[in-house]
């Protein structure tokens, strides 16, 4: 009867400190030194960022409440969600910076994505919050003060832009920067509606049309919420990523001289842009020379056409389904 035979690749050990947590590689050390750079680039944004977003809730907010206006208190509720969502990036990329250790052997990486998840979750419960308060406006309108609401909103909208453009270069590198440059070009969209408003307040008095603006804003932070927490879902439930195709990874894989097949693929994503990938492959290869050179082949394909950084493969030279087909002796 025959027997699953399995290559195992050992690479040169270093001496490592009595005691201390082996130096094998992971995902944090495949960030590198260029990352580790940016992330503390992107943090001065964001603290910058921070400070803006600040001095626009507390400006709106008792703008709105003293102008009557709840387009304005809404753009405010919307601002402070920004807050939020810079105050977890900030705590996000510190997180994603400190080592893995024996317990937490990815990192705090992760920690990103639930954070992304929140930032997300609350962006409902606020869009339902403004939904009703809308309605209730619609039923029972009220003077604003159009004027007022100009100014603020104008001041809104310079703000926003302002923290777009910090936010606009480090966007696409994390998945909770981007829900933060969601929040603001939401903003950005939303003080543009309160202008639009405060214009036709002033010169019709037609106030209706504060909790029109109100509830349109409202449907662009439904829209952006129901994206971060589509997308932090399917990390957190290891999804394949959506930019990958499974039927052209194991292509790839298979691409490569000795390999026979793949089984057992799975692809999943750590944080934002750092994906990892195990799985085992029927080779043809004899010795572990022969293994090394397939694992590394595989494993720089994975990388350049795939973004694939962290890769898990194991040898095999017969199938499992060989073994059970095979009769006894």
């Amino acid at each position: 009867m025959g027997t699953i035979t399995l290559i195992v690749l050992s690479l040169p050990a270093r001496t490592q400190p009595q005691g201390s947590w082996p130096m094998h590689k992971s995902p944090s050390s495949t960030l590198g030194s260029n990352s580790v750079e940016n992330s503390k680039a992107t943090e001065l944004r964001l603290w910058a960022a921070l400070s803006i977003a600040s001095a626009l809730t507390a400006l709106e907010f008792f703008g709105g409440l003293f102008s009557r206006s709840l387009a304005l208190v809404s753009d405010s509720g919307h601002v402070l969600t920004d807050v939020f969502a810079i105050l977890l990036s900030i705590l996000t990329i510190r997180l994603g910076r400190k080592p893995h250790t024996s317990r937490w052997t990815f990192g705090f990486h992760r920690a990103e994505i639930f954070a992304a998840f929140l930032n997300g979750s609350t962006l409902i419960v606020i869009a339902l919050v403004i939904f009703y308060q809308a309605y209730r406006r619609l039923l029972e309108p009220s003077q604003v003060q159009g004027p007022l609401i100009l100014v603020i909103a104008f001041v809104g909208l310079l703000g926003n832009l302002a923290m777009a453009r910090m936010l606009a270069g480090s966007r696409k590198s994390s998945l909770n920067v981007r829900g933060a440059f969601l929040h603001v070009l939401g903003d950005t969209v939303s003080s543009v509606g309160v202008i639009i408003g405060g214009i036709i307040v002033t010169f019709t008095s037609y106030s209706i049309v504060d909790p029109l603006i109100a509830g349109i804003i409202g449907v662009l932070i439904l829209r952006n919420a129901f994206s971060l927490v589509r997308e932090s879902t399917d990390i957190l439930m290891e999804a394949t990523p959506r930019h990958l195709r499974l039927e052209e990874v194991v292509k790839t894989i298979q691409g490569v001289h000795g390999v026979v097949s793949v089984h057992d693929l799975h692809i999943w994503t750590i944080t934002s842009g750092l994906y990892a990938l195990s799985g085992h492959m029927i080779v043809t290869s004899e010795t572990l020379d022969e293994g090394s050179r397939i694992i590394g082949e595989v494993s720089g394909r994975l990388r350049e056409e795939f973004g694939i950084g962290h890769v898990t493969l194991q040898l095999e030279k017969e199938t499992l389904e060989k073994l059970q087909g095979a009769k006894p002796d």
